[in-house]
């Protein structure tokens, strides 16, 4: 066997070990928790909804840490499995898909803290102009069933965006991690190295 083939042999092996590798160690699953998904309802809306509403200072502390690097992180923050908090739920993927209803399915998932008024916390990530467009939804659907209601006012539309700055609505879920996070890189480094050694260890072993 000549250095070029012996060489080509050691390539392919090494390829073939990297290709295997990720799947003999499979990524751990994510705890996700989203703060990105707003609502205009007020509280009494929110409960006849089925939420369930916690205030901010009931949350245990570790429940206050995840909420405020969730905000601080753009709205979306993950921690690996058995490092959540108590008052969220975490349903995996097989969970949500055995519920076909999707109300159902963000009440399991979402929790909505209801934030002191003069709280130091980062701003809520609702967009408050949100609250504009739901009054002007609701009146649109109150003149199409034939009751008159008036444009809303600035007075109305302060009132909802309070309501929505105030009650921040928080999903989370178990997943596995972006494509974008460490676990995820590390196993796409060996792949890309497993084809590449498979394909010049190939190339070795067949050119003459």
């Amino acid at each position: 066997m000549t250095r070029r083939d012996t060489l080509g042999s050691a390539l392919l092996v090494l390829g073939v070990v990297a290709l295997l590798g990720p799947a003999l160690f499979p990524v751990q699953p994510v705890l996700y928790h989203d703060t990105g998904y707003g609502s205009p309802e007020n509280e009494s809306q929110l409960r006849e909804q089925g939420y369930r509403i916690v205030a901010y200072e009931n949350l245990s502390e570790r429940g206050r840490h995840l909420y405020v690097e969730t905000l601080r992180s753009g709205g979306e923050h993950t921690v690996p499995v058995g490092e959540g908090a108590p008052a969220f739920s975490y349903p995996d993927s097989e969970r949500l898909g055995e519920i076909e209803d999707y109300a159902e399915r963000r009440r399991l998932t979402t929790v909505v803290i209801e934030r002191p008024p003069e709280a130091d916390l980062p701003p809520a990530d609702e967009p408050l102009g949100a609250a504009e467009h739901s009054l002007r939804r609701e009146r649109r659907e109150a003149n199409e069933e034939g009751e008159r209601v008036e444009t809303p006012g600035e007075a109305a539309v302060e009132e909802r965006q309070r309501a929505i700055a105030r009650y921040d609505l928080v999903t989370t879920r178990t997943d596995e991690p972006p494509l974008t996070a460490t676990p995820q890189l590390l196993r796409i480094a060996p792949a890309l190295l497993g084809i590449l050694a498979i394909g010049t260890g190939g190339y070795l072993r067949s050119s003459p």
